[in-house]
């Protein structure tokens, strides 16, 4: 049990370092960590736990840790893969806070930099995450056919007004169509 916790606490601080861009951009990476490196989720598993982080609260990562964590190790791994996630990149921040306060102008200067030499690689995780949503659509065609009637669903006034009814249909297609 204690060592599943470090695993699992190593793993979530690296997915939590690692994942820059917020949101969708993190998927790839935490996909490579969950499904590829350590085999605790399968594809389709995967599939839904970023469709669970994403209809829930909160971002995509802590959600995410929050239910692979419990998986692996019960409420304990529920708490340690949430708190890794959240809690390295948080000490890294509070770090580099600091020391960019107690520095000259020019590491601000290289700060901004740094920002805008990362804005490349956010958008390279962007698109490839929206390959990794696309793929199973494109190999289903009733995912298709659901993909297709949610997206003319949006152009309803009532979705507009209440996206949550969009949300409890697509659920309840979903069951149908599987």
């Amino acid at each position: 049990m204690i060592g599943e916790l470090f695993i699992l606490a190593l793993t979530f601080m690296k997915i939590g370092l690692g994942a820059f861009g917020g949101g969708l951009a993190t998927i790839p990476f935490i996909h490579y960590e969950l499904v590829v490196s350590r085999p605790w989720l399968t594809e389709r598993g995967f599939a839904e736990v970023v469709s669970l982080a994403q209809m829930t609260p909160g971002p995509i990562a802590v959600n995410a840790a929050t239910f692979v964590g419990y998986r692996i190790a019960g409420f304990a791994g529920s708490a340690v893969a949430t708190a890794s996630v959240i809690g390295a990149p948080l000490a890294v921040i509070i770090a580099v806070t600091w020391l960019l306060s107690k520095t000259t102008g020019r590491w601000k200067e290289g700060t901004k930099k740094v920002q805008k030499a990362l804005r490349p690689v956010v958008t390279g995780m962007l698109f490839t995450a929206f390959w990794m949503v696309l793929r199973p659509i494109i190999q289903d065609k009733r995912l298709w056919l659901l993909t297709g009637g949610l997206w003319a669903a949006t152009k309803f006034p009532l979705f507009k007004r209440f996206p949550q009814l969009l949300l409890l249909g697509a659920g309840v297609a979903g069951y149908l169509l599987f």
